[in-house]
């Protein structure tokens, strides 16, 4: 099976496996590492991904994947959580985070620039719109979208501790 197919056999089958206990398949990566496989598998929750999850989860998949025998020959599982600065690579991921903060960077110049960071003010079916406070509003094609992630801000919640009313 080409590496292609087993991905989409794989997301496929996971999503179902992960939904079943309310997960979601973040993202799924398919590598070679000293002639083996490397499947690698980031999962998420509303509520956060602990690392008893992802050891959870790595044993129920490592079982799933051997009785199924779906990734032909040896292989490496790795499960984790996809991280606060979390990479976006679908609509889906992009819809989740509008109005938060998200570095992109495209695979050709758009305005004369390449990389683009500030608010993601929406996200379409096949473009975003982020105002990026050196060039304004922009409308970033997903096509053009070579890699982006959200940027986390370490002093959210203190800030909107110090927006509220004293009382």
């Amino acid at each position: 099976m080409e590496r292609g197919q087993l991905r989409e056999e794989l997301t496929r089958r996971l999503q179902a496996l992960l939904g079943e206990e309310l997960f979601d398949l973040w993202d799924l990566d398919l590598a070679s590492q000293a002639g083996r496989t490397v499947v690698r598998i980031s999962l998420d929750r509303p509520t956060g991904v602990t690392i008893a999850d992802c050891a959870y989860w790595n044993k129920k998949i490592g079982r799933y994947l051997e009785a199924e025998n779906v990734v032909p020959g040896s292989y490496v599982l790795e499960v984790g959580s996809p991280g606060i600065e979390r990479p976006l690579s679908r609509p889906a991921h992009f819809a989740r985070f509008v109005g938060g903060s998200v570095a992109i960077k495209l695979h050709d110049l758009h305005q004369g620039r390449r990389v683009f960071r500030g608010e993601l003010r929406q996200a379409g079916e096949d473009a975003i719109l982020l105002e990026d406070p050196n060039v304004g509003v922009v409308s970033l094609p997903y096509t053009a979208i070579k890699q982006a992630h959200v940027v986390a801000d370490p002093w959210e919640g203190l800030r909107a501790k110090e927006r509220r009313p004293k009382g």
